[in-house]
């Protein structure tokens, strides 16, 4: 088998794992409440907590890629995966609740968000830099793949036989997937350095790094914006069309979920365009347009609206909120050097970590001084600066 097909397969699994393991536990919050006595709208926390210690870990791996290799890496990141969700299944007890889900919080964090940059290593090493932003874009397929594990297997299996199997259960999955990866170690990091020390100057002169090149800077403005966008529209859709528009939960839920499905075919249909047809940077700001459009709309939802227009408008959406990422990191996998590709893909998404944490503070201002719409058109502006920045000509340096 063409060792690119091997990669694109072993990258897809812990893609897959890395996202299932990340919203595992927010997708059995409300059983994990349950049964621990508080209010399951921690899960807000508990989110935020994650993103935030993402933007560390996400700047930070650089050198441990340096040093032990992407696919090691990898591994090491299944393994502390396993080691928070097992952490939160044994130690949390209803008068010890928050030291477990802290460090739950901590391994599962790292060990999840480990998985994009040491990919992105990889990848770039066998893809041909032609059909690059398609071979990344089925790679990220297995992020909606794990949301829908999370949904499907996760929440389901918390009910059938409790919250804490489900977890170990899942835990086990990702060492033996560590396990899995170790035959295509030898191959997958020969361009590791052993002399290489990671050091804690990392994550400052990553993103230093980052902002020091035009071009990757404009990855960072856009993965700020798009990931900002995305933890709206993954949050608050439901609750929105709940609330706003007397959807009941059901039906939201639905609808939500048969528009999110939308995202596994874009990443790839994007992936294909940005490789066959249209430049990446091109495509990514047409995108950036069609995300400010499509969620200023969302906003203007009212009762006039059918609910086939409002699921058009959501299922846009998700084309484009929701399915960008394989063009971005192939995009800055190419304008990053070769043996540092895993460093600055770790740093744009850094800035995408910061947006998940600052964007719902937009969302709640907007909400705060004229409700949804006003809301919603505030977090899509910045999607107009994003396509503006990418439409400049492209040069090699500053």
């Amino acid at each position: 088998m063409p060792i690119l097909f091997v990669a694109i397969a072993a990258m897809l699994i812990q893609q897959t794992v890395a996202t299932s393991a990340k919203l595992s536990l927010p997708a059995m919050f409300p059983a994990v409440a349950a049964d621990l006595g508080f209010d399951p709208a921690y899960v807000l926390l508990y989110t935020g907590a994650n993103a935030a210690f993402a933007i560390l870990v996400m700047a930070g791996c650089g050198g441990a890629i340096r040093r032990w290799g992407a696919l090691r890496v990898s591994q090491i990141g299944c393994c502390l995966m396993a080691l928070g969700l097992a952490s939160a299944a044994i130690l949390a007890q209803p008068w010890l609740v928050l030291p477990p889900l802290a460090l739950a919080v901590m391994l599962n964090s790292a060990g999840s968000t480990v998985a994009t940059p040491a990919s992105s290593q990889i990848l770039s090493r066998y893809a041909p830099p032609k059909w690059a932003p398609l071979v990344f874009s089925i790679k990220q397929t297995g992020v909606p793949a794990g949301l829908a594990i999370s949904g499907f297997v996760l929440a389901p299996m918390a009910v059938a036989f409790g919250w804490r199997v489900a977890l170990l259960g899942l835990a086990f999955v990702c060492v033996a997937i560590a396990a899995l990866l170790q035959p295509v170690r030898q191959e997958f990091d020969r361009d590791r350095d052993p002399q290489a020390r990671p050091r804690w100057t990392d994550f400052p002169e990553t993103v230093r790094a980052v902002l020091a090149s035009r071009e990757i800077r404009g990855m960072a403005f856009a993965a700020f914006c798009f990931v900002g966008m995305q933890s709206i529209f993954m949050n608050f859709t439901i609750t929105y069309l709940h609330e706003a528009h007397s959807f009941d939960l059901e039906a939201a839920g639905a609808m939500f979920g048969s528009a999110t499905l939308l995202a596994i075919p874009a990443r790839i249909f994007w992936g294909w365009l940005g490789s066959a047809f249209v430049p990446p940077r091109v495509l990514l700001a047409g995108l950036a347009v069609l995300m400010a459009l499509s969620t200023g709309a969302m906003g203007a939802f009212d009762e006039t609206w059918s609910k086939a227009a409002i699921f058009g408008v959501a299922s846009v959406v998700s084309l484009t909120v929701l399915s960008w990422h394989g063009v971005l990191l192939s995009e800055a996998a190419r304008l990053a050097p070769r043996e540092e590709v895993g460093r600055m893909t770790g740093g744009v998404l850094a800035f995408g970590s910061a947006g998940q944490v600052i964007f719902p503070q937009i969302f709640a201002l907007g909400l705060a001084l004229d409700g949804f719409q006003v809301a919603y058109i505030l977090i899509g502006l910045p999607a107009l600066g994003v396509a503006a920045v990418l439409c400049a000509p492209e040069r090699a340096k500053d």
